[in-house]
């Protein structure tokens, strides 16, 4: 076997296309068989009852004809014009059914035939027939027809045919017997019937070749599809969709896939901004650390400026470090192997804390602080650290975006079994095309106005995890283009119901 064979096999034997084909024809073709076998058997079985019931019913006519005409001495080779009417009798019987009806004497002999029918006698006696006197009837079927008669297959001068015998008696006297044979030739109606059958089978097995193919064809189309997309995908194009029609498993599977080809695209998109984020986030403050410290060592910086350049080059490094934090805090969550310790304290308390770090950025923008007078002392169970990142990063981007002379304001509201905690501020709103955005990884609603050129987009992203690691839920709103509203919901009781978002 050549290479080319041996590919050519080993592809129709890994084609689905070709299992399914030869599969659905194997299927066809053995169902024909089935039925065309099962037909001819019945076609069969039905021809040799009706053939047997009309030999039947004549060889008991024929028999009651000649009980009626002869006696045991009359059952032999001598002419008399009542043998002449049976012989004419078995003649036109004969004819009419295409069968051989013959009578016999106790001893197996054909005396009387249809072929004697007419004859001239001689010397007597009824002319020999040349056709019978090869028949000699054996002695079992004889045995068999005198014990009440034979009626089945058997074999007449070599061929197989059709048997039926009756004895004929004369004063509750055996003085011979009626035969009637009609052979089982291939010309049968049950062959004539199996022609027909494989002839209309091998049309239909055409047609149905044809609709096979066509079906297994539209049937694994959408898998290539997919096959082709997949390839795509690992090559990084993830442009590629499967094309959808109908409403059925492979159109579902189908919209699953351009789903998932939807979410790599995204992912590959956050990605490629994360990787351009974190670079400039990374370059950013290594070039001004490197660049002032150059500047220290190399005297290009003044001794008296010297304290003032390190301040810088420290926040430099603590805003890396944040970042670091950030990313890692970000891949234990996802990961699961993030270890909450959550203890009971006052979230009202937590609240003027951390407000209290933002202080002189709040008198720097002179940021009016509204609703600490409402505050009254709740008790949550979370872990401390968890939520005091989620209070500080929504505060955080509040000072941030609040506009000079704004304000910021705090509510809280104490519900059954949780706390919401509602923080607003003037300035930027969100669009409302992006309030859905905003918790994603990388995203930042300010990008176009460079707002907040420091940031990679993942706090947002991390406090929702955090959020949702206690089984409680933070959403964002935005009333006009002038106010923006986080607000965020926890059970009191420590109640851990993370679901791992999809990543996107």
């Amino acid at each position: 076997m050549s290479v080319r064979e041996s590919l050519k096999g080993q592809y129709l034997k890994n084609n689905i296309f070709a299992k399914y084909f030869f599969l659905f024809a194997a299927i066809f073709l053995v169902v024909l068989t089935i039925l065309g076998t099962t037909l001819t058997i019945l076609v069969s079985v039905y021809t040799q009852n009706e053939n047997t019931k009309l030999l039947k019913e004549n060889t008991q006519t024929i028999a009651e004809s000649v009980k009626s005409t002869l006696v045991v001495q009359e059952m032999n080779d001598y002419y008399s014009v009542e043998k002449e009417m049976i012989c004419s009798s078995l003649y036109i019987i004969s004819n009419s059914i295409d069968a051989d009806l013959f009578v016999c004497d106790v001893e197996g002999n054909i005396i009387l035939c249809k072929e004697k029918a007419n004859s001239i006698p001689l010397y007597g006696e009824m002319p020999p027939c040349s056709y019978h006197n090869e028949f000699k009837v054996g002695d079992v079927l004889l045995r068999n027809i005198y014990e009440g008669g034979y009626v089945g297959k058997g074999s007449v001068n070599g061929r197989l045919s059709y048997i039926v015998g009756y004895p004929i008696y004369s004063n509750d006297q055996i003085i011979g017997s009626v035969f009637a044979t009609t052979e089982t030739s291939g010309d049968s109606l049950a062959m004539a019937v199996l022609r027909m059958f494989m002839t209309s089978a091998l049309a239909c097995l055409a047609i149905a070749f044809i609709c096979i193919w066509h079906l297994t064809k539209s049937f694994v189309k959408p898998l290539r599809q997919m096959s082709k997309a997949a390839k795509q995908f690992a090559v990084g194009d993830f442009s590629y969709r499967v094309k959808i029609s109908g409403q059925d498993e492979l159109a579902e599977l189908g919209k699953a896939f351009n789903d998932m080809a939807d979410a790599l695209d995204t992912l590959e998109s956050s990605r490629r901004s994360f990787v351009s984020n974190v670079s400039h986030e990374l370059r950013t403050p290594m070039t001004s650390i490197g660049g002032f410290i150059d500047g220290i060592l190399d005297g290009t910086i003044p001794r008296e400026k010297t304290d003032y350049y390190l301040g810088i080059v420290s926040g430099e490094i603590r805003r890396l470090s944040r970042l670091v934090v950030a990313m890692l805090n970000m891949s234990k969550i996802e990961s699961g192997s993030f270890e909450m310790k959550p203890s009971n304290y006052d979230i009202s308390d937590q609240i003027i804390h951390i407000l209290l770090t933002f202080e002189q950025k709040i008198d720097e923008k002179k940021i009016d602080i509204q609703g600490l007078e409402n505050l009254r002392p709740t008790y949550i169970t979370a872990d401390t650290d968890m939520i005091y990142q989620v209070i500080y990063n929504i505060f955080d981007n509040a000072v941030k975006f609040t506009n000079e002379g704004g304000y910021i304001q705090i509510s809280m509201n104490d519900l059954n079994n949780a706390v919401e905690v509602h923080i607003k501020n003037s300035g930027i709103g969100i669009k409302a095309d992006e309030l859905s955005k905003v918790f994603e990884r990388f995203y930042k609603v300010d990008k176009s106005r460079s707002l907040d050129a420091k940031g990679a987009g993942l706090g947002l992203y991390i406090v929702k995890m955090m959020v949702e690691m206690h089984g409680g839920s933070i959403w964002a709103m935005s009333e006009d283009e002038h106010t923006a509203e986080f607000v965020f919901r926890l059970p009191k009781a420590y109640s851990p119901i993370y679901k791992k978002e999809t990543r996107k």
